[in-house]
């Protein structure tokens, strides 16, 4: 049902409930008017004819009320000729058995009142035809924007924008429209964002793949085709010298593939969180950059005692801390680099800071800051990365147990 037609109906049904109280109202004041007003004339009559006055006098004064009407009555009469109760009729007796009766006459008057009745109630109705007429013309009008308005959210639900809308006087309609508006902004700029985010993701994919297809080519690959030469010494040679000497190279490259088929796999997925802890994990990640980093202070302290571990949400927070990593490793040039991770009963706080040189707001999309904000997101935390004045780039990253309930489920890599 349409709002005109809810309000009409309620303006109708008031109206309605309305005029029937009134109607009875009026209609039973009007009766007990006519009764009162027809009882004082017959009591005035009745009075006449205690003080002895001719039948005649009271016929001349019966006729000129309009409450009264005098008629003859030949015969007998049962009860007394001047018996009078309760608008009962009067006898004024003329002659022997002939008698003026005077009676109450009230159908005319009553009659009189309920034309003007019935012309009250058309004007009463006209006037709620006008009234709903007008109603209809003024919701029409002012709600005009408010029909736009769900048409562009259907085609805003198809994925049209539009901005096609009639001003309106009305505050709260205007500040529907308003709402509505931002709301479509909004959803441009999200949706925008999420191509730009398909275009990176399909970028980092090819950059994937060609990382792996370089590993497997010039690492991987060269090492089989040197074992495939040394198998052939192996097998045809005699010389007991070229077949130890063979044999070791064979040993040796299958250790390098074997190492590089190993390094591979924890840069597809971190296997070691299958096998320890998260905190043990990002030891030991951290650990393996101080090694390679000899002339990087490192000053470390992760305590996470009262973290509940989460496979998919840890594998995040490892991926996210490697990343920061190796921004300050590749990027930074610096000469310390303070790492601070940090979980207790209300969240999880991530702290990497370096000394180096930073970087200007062109640098963020080629250091990994992409992936960075979208492991963030996959767990509901917040993500920040400044410059410091003093020099180098500080990362947080900032998680609160109770929102990550509506954090996204997402496939980990």
């Amino acid at each position: 049902m349409s709002g005109f037609k809810k309000i009409s109906s309620a303006i109708v049904a008031v109206f309605i409930v309305c005029f029937l109280i009134f109607s009875c109202s009026v209609y039973f004041q009007i009766r007990q008017n006519i009764n009162d007003e027809t009882s004082s004339a017959l009591n005035q009559v009745q009075e006449m004819l205690k003080a002895n006055m001719s039948a005649t006098d009271i016929k001349a004064v019966a006729e000129q009320s309009p409450h009264l009407s005098v008629t003859q009555f030949t015969g007998r009469l049962s009860t007394s000729a001047n018996f009078h109760s309760d608008n009962q009729p009067i006898y004024l007796p003329i002659h022997e058995n002939q008698y003026l009766v005077v009676r109450a006459q009230n159908n005319a008057e009553l009659a009189q009142n309920m034309n003007l009745f019935w012309l009250v109630a058309g004007l009463f109705f006209t006037t709620l035809s006008l009234l709903l007429f007008t109603l209809k013309v003024a919701i029409t009008q002012r709600l005009k924007p408010l029909n736009q308005l769900g048409d562009a959210l259907q085609q805003l639900v198809e994925g049209k924008a539009t901005d096609k809308f009639e001003d309106s006087d009305i505050k709260e309609v205007r500040r529907v429209i308003g709402q509505f508006q931002r709301l479509q902004y909004s959803l441009q700029n999200k949706e925008k964002q999420l191509v730009k985010i398909d275009k990176k993701l399909a970028l980092l994919q090819e950059q994937e793949r060609s990382y792996l297809a370089r590993e497997l080519h010039d690492n991987v690959g060269q090492l089989l085709t040197t074992i495939k030469a040394h198998a052939y010494i192996l097998v045809n040679s005699k010389e007991p010298s070229v077949l130890e000497l063979s044999a070791n190279k064979v040993q040796a490259m299958s250790q390098q593939i074997s190492d590089a088929i190993r390094h591979l796999t924890a840069h597809l997925h971190p296997l070691i969180l299958d096998r320890v802890s998260l905190q043990q994990s990002l030891e030991k990640l951290v650990f393996e950059q101080e090694l390679a980093q000899p002339d990087t202070t490192w000053q470390v302290s992760i305590k996470l005692n009262k973290y509940a571990e989460n496979h998919e949400r840890d594998i995040h927070i490892y991926r996210f801390v490697q990343e920061a990593i190796n921004n300050v490793v590749k990027h930074a040039e610096a000469s310390k680099v303070w790492v601070e991770i940090l979980a207790d009963q209300q969240g999880l706080n991530i702290n990497i800071r370096d000394n180096g040189k930073g970087f200007d707001g062109h640098a963020v999309e080629n250091i990994g800051m992409s992936s960075m904000q979208s492991r963030a997101r996959c767990i509901g935390a917040m993500c920040t990365v400044k410059t410091l004045n003093a020099g180098g780039v500080n990362v947080q990253l900032s998680l609160n147990w109770r929102e990550t309930d509506n954090a996204c489920q997402a496939n980990v890599a």
